[in-house]
C-alpha cells in the first residue's frame, strides 16, 4: 500500500481542471447546485428535460460505472483468460437472471425492493467516498440512511405520482397477469414522509457523531451536501432529481474510486493524469457496454415509442436488474491507493 505522499508523487501535480474533477465534493456539489438552481428558478425545465440526466448517464459515468464490473471482477480474481472470467462472472449473471425473473413476476414488489436497496447503495457509496467509515459505525450508518432517504423518500413524499411513473410504465410493459400487486400511492406517500423525517434525523445524528470525532469541518460539509440533495428532490422533477444525483454524484464517485484503485486499473501503469484514469475506467466498461446497449433496444421497444423518456426508463430497467450484483461486487473493492486519495 502506498503512503499518501508516495501516491501524490506518483500521480504528479494536478492542474486546476484536474482538481475540479478529482475532488470528492467539487463536481458532485456543482451538479447538485445546478440541479437545485434550475428546480427553484425554472421547475418546468426539469419536467421538460426530466429524462436527460439518465440519457447522458448511459454514456457518461452512469452505465459505464456498472459496465466496468466485468473487468473489475476479473482484476479482483486475477483471471486473464476469457473462459475463466466468464465462469468467475457466473454469480453476477445468475443474480441478474434472478432479478429479471422477479421483475417480470411482480414488478411492483420488485420496484420497492429496488428502491430500498438503492437507499443503501447510494448512501454506502457516498459514505465510502467521503471516508465516513473512519469515524465509526454509528456515523457511517447514520450518514448512509440519511443520504439515501433524503433523496428517494423526498421525491416520493413531494410527487408520488411522478416519482412512481417510470415504475408504472415498467409494470405495464412487463405485465403478463392481472393479479400483480401494485402499491397504493397515498400510502406510499405517507410512508415516504416518515422516511424523509427519519432521513433528516439520521443526517443530523451522523454529523454530530463526526463532530464529536473532531471532524467539525467535514460534519458541516456533510450537512451542506445533505441539504443540497434534499433541495434537489423537493424542487426538481423526481426523474430529473434522481438522474442528476445518479449522474453527478453516485456514478461519478464510483468511477473516481475505480480510477484511484491500482488493482482495478493496472496493468499497464496508471497514468499520472486523473482525467486519463477516468477515461481508462470508461474504456474498461466497453466489453459489457456493447451487450448492454443491445439489451436496451428491445426494452425501449417494449416500453413504447422511442424517445428520451423511454430510453431513460429502459436504463432504469437495466439498473433494477443489475444493482444487487453491482452492489455486492462493490463491497469487495479495496481502498483507493492512487492519488488523489479521498
Amino acid at each position: 500500500m502506498l503512503s499518501r505522499r508516495e501516491s501524490l508523487e506518483r500521480a504528479g501535480p494536478l492542474n486546476s481542471a484536474q482538481a475540479l474533477w478529482s475532488g470528492p465534493q467539487a463536481l458532485p456539489w456543482a451538479m447538485l447546485m445546478i440541479g437545485c438552481a434550475i428546480g427553484i428558478i425554472a421547475p418546468e425545465i426539469t419536467k421538460r428535460f426530466a429524462a436527460w440526466p439518465f440519457v447522458l448517464a448511459l454514456l457518461i459515468f452512469g452505465m459505464p460505472h456498472g459496465a466496468a464490473d466485468w473487468m473489475v471482477q476479473a482484476r479482483l480474481t486475477g483471471e486473464k483468460v476469457f473462459a475463466r472470467q466468464l465462469v468467475g462472472f457466473a454469480n453476477y449473471l445468475g443474480l441478474m437472471l434472478a432479478c429479471t425473473l422477479f421483475l417480470v413476476w411482480q414488478p411492483g414488489v420488485f420496484a420497492l425492493f429496488f428502491l430500498g436497496l438503492t437507499i443503501f447503495h447510494f448512501g454506502m457509496a457516498d459514505a465510502t467516498a467521503l471516508r465516513i467509515d473512519a469515524d465509526g459505525s454509528f456515523a457511517r450508518w447514520s450518514f448512509v440512511l440519511g443520504r439515501g432517504l433524503l433523496l428517494l423518500a423526498t421525491v416520493f413524499a413531494m410527487s408520488p405520482e411522478a416519482a412512481w411513473a417510470p415504475f408504472a410504465l415498467i409494470a405495464e410493459a412487463f405485465a403478463w397477469k392481472q393479479t400483480m400487486w401494485m402499491p397504493d400511492l397515498m400510502h406510499l406517500q405517507k410512508l415516504s414522509w416518515l422516511g424523509l423525517i427519519a432521513g433528516a434525523g439520521f443526517a443530523i445524528a451522523g454529523a454530530i457523531a463526526r463532530w464529536r470525532c473532531g471532524r467539525a469541518r467535514k460534519a458541516c460539509f456533510d450537512l451542506i451536501e445533505h441539504a443540497l440533495v434534499a433541495m434537489l428532490a423537493v424542487f426538481a422533477d423526481p426523474l430529473f432529481a434522481v438522474g442528476m444525483f445518479f449522474l453527478g454524484v453516485h456514478a461519478y464517485r464510483h468511477t473516481r474510486r475505480l480510477a484511484c484503485t491500482r488493482m482495478v486499473i493496472e496493468p499497464p501503469p496508471a497514468p499520472a493524469s486523473f482525467v486519463c484514469r477516468l477515461a481508462r475506467v470508461h474504456g474498461m466498461s466497453l466489453p459489457l457496454m456493447v451487450p448492454t446497449v443491445l439489451c436496451l433496444i428491445p426494452i425501449c421497444l417494449l416500453l413504447g415509442p422511442f424517445n428520451a423518456h423511454t430510453l431513460a426508463v429502459a436504463g432504469i430497467v437495466f439498473y433494477m436488474i443489475t444493482t444487487l450484483p453491482h452492489h455486492l461486487l462493490g463491497l469487495r473493492l479495496p481502498r483507493p491507493d492512487l492519488a488523489p486519495i479521498i
